[in-house]
This record gives C-alpha cells, sequence and structure tokens, in this order.
C-alpha cells in the first residue's frame, strides 16, 4: 500500500514550510515521493520550492475539498498509475475542509493500493489566540474543523508567544481533538521520523476494508457544510519590473481583509526574481534562481476586499521614474 500524507492548515500557517521539510528527509532516505498541489487560485507558486525531481501534480482554480473533490481522486489515481511513488504528499490550499479531501482520497482507494496513513494540520500559534480571542468568525470555524481532523498537530511559530499564551493555546486545541498528538515548532523543524513512523494511526482503530480514517469518526459530528464561501481570490500578472521600496511599502498598509499574499516579483534595483510570502502581516522576500520560464505574479487572498484598490496599488508599483 502507497501511504498518502495530507497537509492541512489555514493561510500562511508553515505548510509549504513543512512539504519541503519532508521532502528533504524522504529524499535522503532514498525514498520516491510525489505530490499533489491544491491553490485557490490560478497560480501554483508553491512548486517553485519544490526539486524539480519530485514529480508534481497541480491543482488550480478551486478547493480540492469541494469543488474539485471528484478531481482529486481522479488526480491521486493518475499520480499512482504514472509515477508509482513510495509516497504520496497532498498538501491543500489553506480554506479546505479536511474532511471532504478525506472522502475524496476514500474513493480513489477503492481503485487503488493506497491508503491515508496521516493528517497533519499546521497551526500558526499566533494567529489562533489572536482568532480565539474573538470568538468569532468563519476563518475561525475554519481552522477548528481543519484541528479536529488532525491525527497530528504542528503548533508552529511558537517563538512568537510566551510559555503561557503557548500552554492558552494547546489547552484550546485539546478541547478541540481529545486525541490529537501535539508538537511545538518553529518553521515546522520536527524530527521526520515521528512523522513517518510512530505517530501513525494503529490499524485495528478502524475498519481497513471500509476505508474510513478515523478523522471521518470523529468530526461526523460537525456541520460537514463549506465554511470558506467568504473568501476571494485576486490574481495580478506584472507587466514590468517593480521598485522594491514601493512594494515593501504596499504591504504595510494593504487592507486588513487581505490575510495573504504571494508571488514572484522582478526587481527594478537589480533585475533578479524573488519570491515573496506575505502572512499575518508580515512579508518575507527570499531571491530565487529559476530553472523554468517564470512569470512575475501576485496572488491576494482574502475577506470581501476591493479588487480594485489593490489593483490600482499594484499599477503604481510599476510606473517607475
Amino acid at each position: 500500500m502507497i501511504p498518502v500524507y495530507v497537509l492541512s492548515g489555514f493561510l500562511g500557517s508553515g505548510k509549504t514550510t513543512l512539504l519541503s521539510n519532508m521532502l528533504k528527509y524522504l529524499q535522503l532516505n532514498g525514498k520516491r515521493p510525489a505530490v499533489i498541489m491544491n491553490e485557490i487560485g490560478d497560480v501554483n507558486l508553491d512548486g517553485l520550492l519544490i526539486n524539480d525531481e519530485v514529480p508534481v501534480a497541480e491543482m488550480l482554480n478551486g478547493c480540492i475539498c469541494c469543488t474539485m473533490r471528484e478531481d482529486l481522486s481522479s488526480t491521486l489515481l493518475n499520480l499512482y498509475r504514472r509515477v508509482k511513488p513510495d509516497i504520496i504528499i497532498i498538501e491543500s490550499t489553506g480554506i479546505a475542509n479536511p474532511l471532504e479531501l478525506i472522502e475524496g482520497i476514500t474513493n480513489a482507494t477503492l481503485e487503488a493500493d493506497i491508503e491515508l496513513r496521516l493528517v497533519t494540520t499546521v497551526v500558526s500559534a499566533p494567529h489562533f489566540l489572536a482568532l480565539a480571542h474573538r470568538e468569532r468568525g468563519k476563518s475561525l470555524r475554519l481552522i477548528k474543523e481543519q484541528i479536529r481532523c488532525a491525527d497530528l498537530i504542528l503548533l508552529n511559530k511558537t517563538d512568537q508567544l510566551t510559555t503561557e499564551y503557548i500552554n492558552e493555546v494547546k489547552n484550546m486545541l485539546e478541547k478541540l481533538n481529545q486525541h490529537v498528538k501535539i508538537i511545538e515548532t518553529v518553521r515546522c523543524e520536527i524530527d521526520m521520523g515521528l512523522m513517518f513512523n510512530s505517530i501513525h494511526r494503529e490499524s485495528e482503530h478502524y475498519d481497513q476494508n471500509e476505508q474510513q480514517h478515523p478523522s471521518i469518526e470523529k468530526t461526523n459530528e460537525h456541520s460537514q457544510h463549506h465554511t470558506h464561501n467568504h473568501v476571494m481570490t485576486y490574481t495580478h500578472r506584472f507587466n514590468g519590473v517593480v521598485d522594491r521600496e514601493k512594494f515593501e511599502k504596499l504591504f504595510s498598509k494593504i487592507p486588513t481583509e487581505v490575510y495573504r499574499a504571494k508571488g514572484v516579483v522582478k526587481f527594478a534595483q537589480d533585475q533578479e526574481y524573488y519570491l515573496f510570502q506575505f502572512a499575518y502581516r508580515e512579508i518575507e522576500i527570499v531571491k530565487i534562481n529559476p530553472q523554468q520560464s517564470v512569470e512575475p505574479v501576485a496572488v491576494f487572498i482574502g475577506e470581501h476586499f476591493d479588487k480594485n484598490q489593490i489593483q490600482r496599488s499594484i499599477q503604481e508599483l510599476t510606473n517607475i521614474n
């Protein structure tokens, strides 16, 4: 049986960092992994961070757990038959409800020798704490569903909170999922031996013939309707180089309704390509050396923000005197 690992977690929690760490570990240990990546927008930027040797199937322009659920089953089967990998990792978009994603995987297990092995949810400790203190909001409800579906939780970015606040978050997580294993991390650094060996659910916990993952059992009492209809995206393709100073200032005053952005830009100062990640009001910019043709682009994700305002602000960046 080829094991399938699911990476869940809200936008900007650290899933892609975890994926990169997993792939490095697997390749160092002689394994042949394959990846399915889902983006709510029409561009797969996280794929630029993956080694060219790793087969990647992209699922764009939709959420893997609802509008693309049937596509997930067929994509999984095609990858299984075409590549015959040792392990398949699915990185879902940050607004996916893993419960419905699990159903899509289950359909594929009826036709191929694959099994869902582990659902890992990455939780940004400071972001979850901030949302929980507000005690309401669609984003909080979605994150709670992602927590309830998890076999393993990586409580990430713990370096940004005091011990008191970390313990408060852990208590909330344990109330939402009494059986989950919680590991505190910074930049999703974890002993991969734990992920791939000791944390797996024992097979006797559920009937393999029924192909039902324990996560389904423990969440079926919760509402299964989609909780992310409020999320919207805007994709902007740059028509020239960008002034770096103006670019960084843009994100210092971007509307609070935009809680995630990422993309590739080419700065006028050095004519080099950079990958940027924006989450929780912080931006990270890293120089990249693409081995393939790259289109400078930015993807913005948020709740009911003004797309026209974002478009105008972005266009001003390329008006360099």
